[in-house]
């Protein structure tokens, strides 16, 4: 359990602070899609998949609870 809240830390600041936020998104949806199709969740039961997809679902929410103002743009990678 410290292994996984000490991952989601993690993961959480990476999500939060991703230049590319949106692309990130995308892909991370594509990739849980994939592997909830695919050999990766096949040994997981069903509520182990529900887990696994409804804890990416919790750590992509979290770049829209940690914005301070909603409406600012994306950034811009590199900065100009």
């Amino acid at each position: 359990m410290a292994m996984q809240a000490a991952v989601t830390v993690i993961l959480s600041s990476l999500i939060a602070t991703h230049p590319r936020y949106r692309d990130f998104q995308m892909h991370l949806t594509a990739l849980v899609e994939l592997a909830d199709a695919g050999s990766l969740w096949k040994p997981l039961s069903d509520r182990q998949r529900e887990i696994a997809r409804l804890y990416v679902e919790e750590l992509q929410s979290i770049h829209s609870r940690l914005q301070t103002t909603p409406d600012e743009p994306e950034p811009k990678w590199p900065p100009e």
